[in-house]
């Protein structure tokens, strides 16, 4: 085997050591390891059930019930056998992984013709294209996602093809289920094609399969169900399915031109690729992958700061990567110089969503759990929506109203919810809270307007009562504020506001 020259290993070793140093330069700042996102404690809660072997918060649910990436929380139990404590673990998890997709983004470079000076750059440009960096961070499978995405598009444009892409194909609909798509696309490229014997496409067509299996067995023992069960749950909920065409067109396009905005210009270096099988496969994979979006949950595109589009993100940079190394190059230069004006722009709206978010509402999330931890020792059955930090670091028996970990939600919401566009959720979330006897009710103030929860419950005849609103900085919005209320169901209530009448009458 011959030796790999010195020269080639520097443009990678750059990537590593570049990648290595930003989070770790993010580490510090932070001061250790944090997460903007609840559902980056999804993640470890649902490690920690696994370790467990049981869910001492939502009793009788299985780990795997709202885990969206069976992959992610298998490599999130394997770092968390060397590395303590678990929230240190999943960070390293996510430096890891934005190292893998850096590596990624230089081999797709190479393929496509640029030098390694080049790839170099581009590589470390892409943990600044719109705000990419930020994603990595999150403590969710975004980053895992876009990294399988760069590496699909590598290993199709190898000149000797491997069995590394079929057994990456296999796993890619745990890594994100979106990615069936790309998968799929990427195994009918590799199988129809003529320079490869019968022989390797039948072992292809194996591996793909025999990756696939321990998921597809994982998911079908603890959900009932050979994919994830995350975005059916949120469906359910957000009811924006049965929505008319001008709503569901506007929340696509409101997600898609910050995503435009966010990239531009460099999306236009793709005029200037050939039209080959992979480019259009990839403009087949970004057509389904946000057709599946306005079919089903149109708004989910501007979720967590729209992280399910960030699997384009190589894409583009594929693009940019092959206008490059063309005879077009100077007006690809041209491009990536005006480029220089707008990727501020998504790498600055990133950056504030995180800043918010870590000191922020994460703040009042934390200071609202430790107090229930202090003041509800008879551990009460509270109602959340954000089903993450509360399971992890709280002591309370949970139902999540939406249904990710609670999967009799999800039936109701499917019931009554999702039929009437939401013209019902509050009946539905009135029938969780009864059917759980939920006692309290953990909102963040954001969501609390727009869903009518705490107004809903009262309209459905509950009494609702705030008993502790979380501490955070003073400039914290209050639609970042997360709030506490104490429920009792009609029948109690009505007998509770006769006793009181009661006792007035008889004091008069």
């Amino acid at each position: 085997m011959n030796a790999i020259p010195r020269s080639d290993l520097i443009g990678p070793g750059v990537c590593i050591a570049v990648t290595l140093a930003v989070f770790a330069i993010v580490y510090a700042l932070a001061g250790g390891a944090v997460f903007p996102s609840d559902d980056a404690f999804i993640n470890l809660h649902n490690a920690n059930v696994l370790r467990l072997g049981h869910d001492d918060n939502y009793a009788g649910v299985p780990a795997l019930v709202g885990a969206t990436s069976g992959v992610h929380l298998t490599l999130l139990m394997a770092f968390e056998q060397i590395i303590h404590p678990d929230t240190l673990a999943l960070f390293v998890l996510g430096a890891v992984t934005g190292v893998v997709y850096v590596l990624g983004v230089f081999g797709v470079c190479i393929n496509a013709g640029c030098s390694r000076r080049d790839a170099t750059l581009i590589a470390l440009a892409s943990l600044v294209l719109a705000g990419t960096l930020f994603q990595l961070l999150n403590g969710m499978d975004t980053g895992l996602a876009m990294a399988a995405v760069a590496w699909t598009i590598k290993l199709v444009t190898d000149k000797r093809r491997s069995l590394w892409l079929p057994i990456l194909c296999g796993i890619m609909p745990f890594i994100r289920p979106e990615l069936s798509f790309l998968a799929a696309g990427a195994m009918l490229i590799l199988l129809s094609a003529r320079d490869r014997a019968l022989g390797f496409k039948l072992t292809a067509a194996a591996l793909s399969i025999a990756s696939a299996a321990p998921f597809l067995v994982w998911y079908w023992i603890d959900t009932g169900s050979f994919i994830p069960n995350t975005v059916g749950a949120k469906m359910y909920f957000f009811a924006e399915r049965h929505a008319d065409l001008s709503t569901k067109a506007l929340f696509v396009s409101g997600a898609l031109a910050q995503a435009v905005v966010a990239s531009f210009p460099l999306f236009l270096c793709f005029r200037f690729a050939r039209l080959r099988a992979l480019e259009l496969m990839l403009a087949l994979f970004a057509i389904v992958f946000v057709a599946s979006f306005f079919w089903r949950l149109p708004g989910g595109l501007a979720h967590n700061g729209g992280r399910y589009l960030y699997v384009f993100a190589p894409i583009v940079l594929f693009g940019v990567a092959g206008a490059l190394a063309s005879n077009h190059r100077k007006q690809a230069l041209r491009i990536v110089a005006i480029s220089a004006l707008f990727v501020p722009l998504g790498f600055g709206a990133q950056f504030n969503i995180y800043k918010t978010h870590i000191l922020g509402y994460r703040q009042s999330l934390a200071d609202v759990v430790s107090w229930m931890n202090a003041n509800l020792p008879e551990r009460p059955m509270v109602m959340v929506h954000d089903a993450g930090y509360v399971a992890y670091a709280g002591h309370t028996a949970l139902v999540d109203l939406v249904g990710l970990k609670t999967p009799a939600a999800t039936a109701i919401h499917a019931a009554l919810t999702y039929p009437s566009v939401g013209r019902q959720r509050p009946e539905a979330v009135a029938s969780i809270a009864a059917k759980f006897d939920a006692k309290y009710l953990l909102a963040i103030e954001d969501w609390n307007q727009r869903f009518g929860l705490a107004e809903g419950l009262r309209e459905q005849g509950w009494a609702v009562e705030e008993v502790y609103a979380g501490r955070a900085p003073a400039d914290t919005p209050k639609v970042d504020i997360y709030r506490l209320f104490r429920l009792t169901p009609p029948d109690a209530s009505r007998t509770a506001d006769q006793a009181h009448l009661i006792e007035t009458q008889r004091s008069r």
